[in-house]
């Protein structure tokens, strides 16, 4: 305790910011690693605002990150930057950007964790082939084969029209219900 009294004041917040910063950024990485921190990202309950593009920016985790990298680059650089108010700027800077490193890798890992669950709505307007015959005038189905966002997937498909032969090419017209699509020849 007597060298961090021995320290000048710019440093004694330097090192008390990185203490206090580290030891949340701990027991936040702990909580996320156990699955318990899903409602202790909400800052100020601004997570979801769009402000011109940082949304995501202010919350506590963000606060935290902020005072990790402000109060560690403060200590890093205090012997390298000598005048205290362009260390101050650098600080300031390197806080920021860890801000903007933690939310792009939030932002990277959200994108692994998108619903891919398939939606038959998606498939109307697209390009099918068909698998099973499919009688005319709705007097009974057969099924196509449709990839949506990549992914083949098999449907029992009815028509309006004349009977579609298969292999042939047809547009998706309509999803009836969750297990069936009206398709027309192209």
């Amino acid at each position: 305790m007597d060298k961090f009294l021995a320290l000048e004041l710019p440093m004694q917040v330097f090192w008390g910011l990185a203490i206090i910063s580290s030891v949340f950024f701990l027991v936040q990485t702990i909580m996320a690693f156990l699955g318990l921190d899903a409602d202790t990202d909400d800052g100020a309950g601004f997570e979801d605002v769009e402000m011109g593009g940082v949304s995501g920016y202010f919350s506590f985790r963000n606060l935290v990150n902020f005072m990790l990298g402000y109060g560690w680059g403060g200590i890093v650089l205090h012997d390298v930057i000598p005048n205290l108010m362009w260390l101050q700027v650098a600080a300031l800077g390197i806080g920021v950007l860890f801000v903007i490193i933690f939310v792009f890798i939030l932002r990277q890992i959200m994108k692994l964790s998108t619903d891919k669950t398939f939606h038959i709505e998606e498939a109307i307007g697209l390009i099918a082939d068909t698998y099973l015959r499919i009688p005319g005038e709705k007097k009974g189905s057969g099924k196509v084969m449709v990839s949506v966002r990549g992914s083949m997937h098999e449907i029992e498909a009815i028509t309006e029209g004349e009977a579609i032969p298969t292999g042939a090419k047809v547009r998706v017209v309509k999803a009836i219900g969750t297990d069936l699509l009206e398709v027309e020849r192209i």
